[in-house]
């Protein structure tokens, strides 16, 4: 949209300030008119500037808006192994004994299955190998060599029947193969299972990972970078920069050279857990909007704001630039409203909250007679506002 450039009056301290009708603001191409606080005279003509009154120019452009929902992505940490301890065989869980973020030692007991048959199996394994043993016995008492093989031979398969039954008495018990923490049970005591079905899923939360967007440049690997873990800024490592993940392409038209990077965090100490929240400065939070690169100054603190027109009232919005588009123009991010006005420029300084009012000499058809007898276009067939009407 075209700049609209309006001629206006201060007046006081903290100015009151007053333009044109925003259905003029529609016309095609630049407006320039004056505005004041004065009465209209008898003949319709032109007002002038009340006393205290000082003009000013301003240049503005309608904005935009692009919900941030459009560039939203949920990131979250991860742990670096995440394993599913699942049931062996069917049966009946007999025991559960961790719980949710429960800390795990290597190869201790987390659920037991129903074991009453491998125990069963285990004592007549048991049996038999006591009873090869009786029989090698005899055999080495009669000297006879192939009876002496034979149960030579039977005690050794005895012993095998034993080892598997004590093998299967063990798989009813799923113990955590390395030290962890429970992220999640699924299974409660007295519930069958089937083979396979997810009994509780163990995590090794020692270092934690996340993919996030960056700008090329700016991440190396084995370098690292900042990001943001719900309300902590934290340190972490870029293990590999790789192409820009598709979750992620809405981000493309916001940077210049967009890429993902997979990071990690040492988390020895537990700072953090698995599942929380990752936020990224290349990721929005508000409306997204294209602004002129002049608009932009620097705020005391150091951040950027934009000067806006809002219902009638200049507002100072702090921004967050984003992106460039061409040479004169970059995606900003900010707490806009619809209907905001970008200030691109002003012949006088602008004070947030200065409110406006806007106050039009002229005819009553499609022009209007402006400053030193200047015609100015109206609406094309249509009738200009009276004089005291707002935007």
């Amino acid at each position: 949209m075209p700049f609209q450039c309006a001629r206006l009056w201060f007046r006081g301290l903290i100015p009151s300030i007053f333009v044109a009708p925003s259905f003029l603001l529609a016309v095609a191409g630049t407006i320039q008119m004056r505005a004041a606080a004065a009465q209209r005279d008898d003949e319709g003509g032109a007002k002038k500037p009340s006393a205290g009154e000082q003009e000013v120019v301003i240049k503005r452009e309608a904005l935009k808006l692009t919900d941030p929902k459009v560039y939203r992505v949920s990131m979250h940490l991860q742990a670096v192994r995440t394993l599913a301890l699942t049931a062996p065989v069917d049966g009946w869980v007999r025991t559960v004994s961790v719980k949710p973020q429960q800390k795990l030692t290597q190869q201790a007991e987390a659920v037991r299955l129903d074991d009453k048959r491998c125990e069963l199996l285990l004592k007549r394994a048991s049996a038999g190998v006591q009873a090869a043993v009786l029989e090698r016995k005899i055999a080495q008492g009669k000297n006879d060599v192939d009876l002496l093989a034979l149960a030579e031979a039977r005690l050794e398969g005895a012993q095998a029947d034993l080892d598997l039954a004590k093998m299967e008495l063990e798989r009813m018990v799923i113990r955590a193969p390395f030290n962890g923490e429970i992220e999640r049970v699924a299974a409660i005591e007295g519930q069958f299972v089937r083979a396979g079905e997810r009994l509780a899923t163990l995590i090794d939360t020692s270092k934690l990972f996340v993919e996030v967007p960056v700008e090329r440049a700016a991440a190396t690997p084995g370098g690292s970078i900042e990001i943001k873990v719900e309300e902590t800024t934290v340190k972490a490592k870029v293990e590999a920069v790789i192409a820009l993940g598709t979750q992620f392409d809405a981000l493309r038209e916001l940077t210049t050279s967009p890429a993902s990077a997979l990071v990690s965090i040492d988390n020895a100490a537990g700072t953090f857990t698995a599942g929380q929240t990752v936020y990224s400065d290349l990721i929005p939070l508000a409306p997204v909007t294209v602004a002129p690169s002049v608009a932009i100054s620097n705020l005391p603190d150091g951040n950027r704001k934009l000067q806006v027109l809002r219902e009638n009232v200049v507002r100072d919005l702090s921004v967050r630039i984003l992106g460039k588009v061409g040479t004169e123009s970059v995606f900003v991010s900010g707490r806009f409203n619809d209907g905001d006005e970008v200030i691109v420029s002003s012949t006088r300084p602008l004070v947030d909250g200065t409110p406006l009012r806007a106050l039009l000499a002229g005819a009553t058809s499609g022009t209007n007679r402006g400053p030193a007898g200047r015609n100015e276009a109206g609406p094309a067939g249509g009738t200009v506002k009276k004089p005291g009407v707002g935007f």
